[in-house]
């Protein structure tokens, strides 16, 4: 072995003793194992492994309920939104025309005699608002002077056709359109006019009249008469529903015939379908088929837990619960009318907030 001059001198003048412990030390070392060569790493065990991912997954499972809140939170807040910009075309359409629209062009001459119960167009109170909500052009394309879903000389099927993002809530599963009655593809909605607080429309033909006391809501067939305005509330506008929320599972078939601009059985004039304009306050809210509500499409309701939306006659928006004090009172006659003898206390607070002139005193809610 070859040594540098540094190197050999310091080992030759390293004293005996340090020689000899060089030397040792160099003698008595063994030689490492194979074993002692290799690297070791260090890593998660499987009991380690499988913690970790069990950790993971009740952390998951905390925030899925969180996360989902919230995105209800967001898509209620939506259709909030919707309620409040709907109540607003109305306020539109009344600052314009002095009331609000009909509820259901009901009696007409398309049944060849207008003095029928029966012959109107089929239109709707939401076809009213198309000017009012950015739909110009698609209220260009409605014709008042034909029966909706006619397709030969207008475009009235086209209309009624036409799905619109702002009759939508969220959290709704309805689809975008859907056969209904007599008008086939039919735009869905998710909101609907407030019929009368007792079940039924009025049904007068030229001449008669109708029991106002049973049809008391802001909107109704025109077979009631005039259409309603702000003066005819006394109840107070802060008191009175006039849109209501409603959602697509609610018949034995799980589906709803909410439509935004007309409705129909027979394709030449109006002839039933109210129920897929209006709806009714004797039925409590999110009461289906399912659980025995004989009139599930006469019914508010909605996805949202709790309750559903409401928009009031003076523009504002309320959330209701499905537990709001509820009577279901049917219609009796004329002198039993809001349950006036006894001072209407079979006559419940859901129902009041329908009436646009009951006289009776609306608490909390």
């Amino acid at each position: 072995m070859k040594w540098n001059g540094i190197q050999s001198r310091s080992y030759l003048d390293a004293s005996p003793v340090k020689l000899a412990a060089i030397q040792g030390t160099r003698s008595n070392s063994a030689p490492r194992s194979p074993r002692s060569l290799t690297r070791r790493y260090s890593g998660f065990t499987l009991v380690e492994l499988l913690v970790v991912i069990a950790i993971i997954g009740v952390m998951v499972g905390l925030l899925l309920p969180a996360v989902q809140a919230a995105r209800e939170a967001a898509r209620r807040m939506s259709c909030s939104n919707n309620v409040k910009n709907i109540g607003l075309a109305l306020h539109n359409y009344h600052d314009t025309h002095n009331k609000f629209p009909i509820g259901h062009d009901y009696r007409g001459d398309f049944d060849g005699n207008p003095t029928n119960a029966e012959g109107g167009s089929g239109f709707g109170w939401a076809t009213g608002l198309l000017q009012f909500i950015e739909q110009g052009n698609q209220f260009d394309r409605f014709n008042p002077a034909y029966p909706a879903g006619e397709n030969t000389i207008t475009r009235n099927r086209e209309v009624c056709q036409t799905p619109l993002a702002l009759f939508s809530c969220p959290s709704d599963t309805k689809p975008p359109q859907w056969n209904d009655g007599a008008i086939e593809n039919s735009a869905t909605s998710s909101y609907q006019g407030a019929g009368s607080a007792y079940d039924g429309w009025a049904a007068a033909a030229v001449g008669a009249t109708p029991a106002a006391g049973r049809f008391n809501g802001v909107f109704c067939r025109n077979n009631r008469g005039p259409a309603v305005g702000l003066r005819d509330i006394l109840d107070g506008s802060t008191n009175t529903i006039m849109i209501a929320e409603t959602k697509w599972d609610m018949d034995a078939n799980r589906r709803n015939r909410s439509r935004i601009y007309a409705a129909k059985d027979i394709a030449e004039y109006a002839s039933g379908a109210t129920n897929a304009l209006l709806v009714n306050g004797q039925w409590a809210i999110n009461w289906t088929a399912l659980e025995g509500n004989p009139q599930p499409h006469r019914t508010a309701s909605s996805n949202h837990p709790g309750g559903a939306t409401f928009g009031f006659a003076d523009g504002s928006v309320r959330f209701i619960s499905e537990y709001i004090q509820h009577t279901a009172t049917a219609w009796v006659n004329a002198a039993n009318a809001f349950d006036a003898p006894n001072k209407g206390a079979g006559y419940g607070l859901y129902q009041r907030l329908y009436s646009i002139n009951d006289g009776l005193i609306v608490g909390e809610f």
